[in-house]
């Protein structure tokens, strides 16, 4: 009688077994799915020219600057977005579109990591495009830092103007500039000036003491050549 019993539970555990197996490649099948779809509908949001033209630059080159601290430039996404609407009759260039015309949310973001000169006077006085026009990155580069930096256009902007002065590979760059990033605890909600730098400071032990800059929509945090944060520079221009 054991061996029937042992073939009675056989039956009803096969069929069990089976419905788990279409189960499980259903959701692989879907998961695959639902990210071709997200895939798909990211790039018809990113910019299919992201090249950046050193000639069309207002500031122009300087590779003869030496820095002497970096600045991890954020801005405040919603803010920066309502900008461009109000200048563009309520549209979105498309170099903006990912950033600012899909489903994604942003908040603070990563314009950038400059290296610059404590002696500046000028914009134009720290270092920029100092390897000169550099030719498109790839977009297979690009896409994994599109969470923090969310455009093609900008981040090859900032590693032909910036990355390429203080940094060999552009990857190495990106890859510093987010891990400062994350390092930091950021406000999901808009603050005034005085109240972001006082939050920053209660919630990042780091930047106690530290002093930051600020811009419209903007915020800079200054390290020194060793990583370690500094007081940025109150010279504005």
């Amino acid at each position: 009688m054991k061996p029937k019993k042992s073939m009675q539970l056989s039956s009803i555990k096969m069929p069990q077994l089976a419905l788990f197996i279409v189960l499980f490649f259903a959701l692989i099948l879907s998961a695959l799915y639902f990210s071709h779809r997200q895939k798909a509908s990211m790039d018809t949001l990113l910019e299919a020219d992201y090249d950046v033209a050193m000639s069309s630059d207002s500031i122009g080159q300087n590779k003869t600057a030496k820095a002497n601290y970096y600045a991890l430039v954020l801005s405040w996404s919603p803010g920066f977005c309502q900008s461009l609407r109000s200048g563009n009759a309520g549209a979105v260039p498309k170099s903006a579109a990912y950033q600012c015309g899909g489903a994604q949310k942003f908040g603070w973001v990563i314009h950038g990591l400059w290296p610059q000169s404590a002696t500046a006077r000028r914009v134009s006085d720290h270092p920029r495009f100092c390897l000169g026009d550099l030719p498109p990155l790839e977009v297979g580069l690009l896409e994994k830092y599109l969470t923090h930096s969310p455009s093609l256009k900008l981040l090859q902007g900032e590693w032909e103007k910036h990355g390429a002065c203080a940094f060999s590979h552009a990857k190495d760059y990106f890859d510093k500039q987010q891990e400062l990033f994350l390092q930091l605890k950021l406000p999901d909600y808009e603050l005034k000036r005085a109240d972001l730098f006082s939050w920053l400071r209660k919630n990042n032990p780091h930047l106690a003491g530290k002093y930051m800059a600020a811009g419209r929509d903007e915020l800079q945090i200054c390290y020194s050549l060793e990583w370690d944060v500094i007081n940025c520079p109150k010279i504005r221009f």
